[in-house]
């Protein structure tokens, strides 16, 4: 079969490979689709998030097709999403429900090598999936579940801020994430939703899934004022960084309220200068979100049973693997995609 390979920087190939074997404790499973997600593309440019010899592909959603004979709960035919990420049950984050300490040293589609092979691909080896694997129920798509990762994400940084309902907030960046926390917030009870993008296509399904105000900050000067003047003057409690982009995040205290906090989801692989006396004269915080806890799998799952927003609309495009690099990773490399998320269908 087929997958995709980050090969080194710059250089993401299809490498024939043969079909996954398992072992007792493991379960195969045949993948309907898979998302491109955002941390694939950073990646791309120089292995900076994902070293060379990464299988790609973690957001994805599929069909056992074998099950090893120690594995408890799942069964040939059961349809599927996955937990990419590694958990022990042993460690201090896994004790405690949050991220387990171990969790990207054997992560699907992110820890080099085939051992970990990602889910760009027909079939996926799936380790210890009675912590890893959901039951998607047949009123949720496999297109849907492939945007459960994703989602769980969005839903994790507005758990872990500090936002309230009916607290005034403000997200930079509509891309997957930021409209998953758009999505999230809404159904939250948010008081007041701004959002900056400066892509009128992902603009629009801000709007359409609860933004209140969405400001392209290329074309708006007088950004700050016009948030103030929606504040009352006293600027939002939370601002979302979703944006990846070092200019948005220097500039998300300027929207933000004394005491208020910044929630920094988007990755910025460089150095950002900031003023620490700013943040004590203001008692501003800073709070970093990576990925998600395992319980948040089966709250999106849920959340998209219920269809409580249109959150499939997300999809933008499907295609097959054959054209990944051309018509996934090479468009959504280029600045100005107007793509949320596209979806990757194996080739038969």
């Amino acid at each position: 079969m087929k997958t995709a390979l980050l090969k080194g920087p710059r250089e993401v190939v299809l490498e024939e490979v043969p079909v996954p074997e398992i072992s007792a404790d493991e379960v195969l499973v045949e993948v309907k689709y898979c998302g491109i997600c955002g941390s694939d593309i950073h990646s791309i440019p120089e292995c900076n998030l994902y070293q060379a010899g990464a299988y790609l592909g973690h957001e994805f959603s599929g069909v056992i097709t074998k099950v090893g004979m120690n594995v408890k709960g799942w069964k040939m035919g059961d349809r599927v999403v996955a937990n990419p990420m590694y958990i022990c049950g042993e460690c201090y984050g896994c004790q405690h429900g949050r991220w387990c300490d171990y969790g990207a040293d054997a992560a699907i589609g992110v820890t080099p090598g085939l051992e970990y092979a990602g889910a760009f691909a027909k079939y996926v080896r799936v380790p210890l999936p009675e912590r890893r694997l959901y039951r998607l129920p047949d009123e949720v798509s496999f297109e849907e579940g492939a945007l459960v990762e994703a989602l769980a994400c969005s839903l994790h940084a507005v758990r872990i801020s500090a936002f309230r309902p009916r607290e005034q907030t403000m997200v930079l960046g509509a891309g997957m994430i930021g409209l998953g926390v758009i999505a999230h917030l809404k159904n939250a009870g948010a008081g007041l939703i701004i959002v900056t993008e400066t892509i009128e296509k992902r603009a629009e399904m801000a709007r359409r899934l609860g933004a209140d105000h969405v400001f392209n900050p290329q074309k708006v000067t007088n950004l700050k004022e016009k948030v103030l003047e929606l504040t009352g003057g006293k600027g939002v409690d939370v601002v979302f960084d979703c944006s990846g982009v070092p200019e948005a995040f220097r500039s998300a205290t300027d929207f933000l309220r004394k005491g208020g906090q910044i929630l920094l989801k988007g990755i910025i692989p460089k150095e950002v200068p900031i003023f620490p006396m700013d943040f004590t004269f203001n008692e501003w915080q800073i709070q970093g979100s990576l990925c998600y806890y395992a319980d948040e799998f089966p709250m999106i799952i849920e959340f998209l049973k219920r269809r409580v927003s249109p959150v499939r609309e997300m999809i933008t495009s499907k295609i097959k693997l054959s054209d990944i690099i051309k018509k996934g990773f090479d468009i959504l490399g280029k600045p100005g995609s107007s793509e949320i998320k596209i979806l990757v269908e194996p080739d038969e």
